[in-house]
């Protein structure tokens, strides 16, 4: 999947889609991005986001 851009003085520039956390990427190494408006995220993120949000790490304490 190629991205087109308009630059500053008006060319289209052609760019592989990158994940906007690690900087991977498309199909580097297996490597697939979800899009979401103006970001991708790949899913190595999405792994590491679900570890960090179903209880692989604890919680921080709240603080009063």
């Amino acid at each position: 999947m190629i991205f087109r851009r308009k630059g500053k003085s008006g060319e289209v520039k052609r760019h592989k889609p990158t994940c906007s956390f690690c900087g991977k990427l498309q199909g580097q190494s297996g490597v697939r991005l979800v899009a979401g408006p103006g970001v991708f995220i790949c899913s190595e993120c999405i792994s590491l986001a679900n570890e960090i949000l179903w209880g692989h790490n604890p919680p921080a304490p709240a603080s009063s």
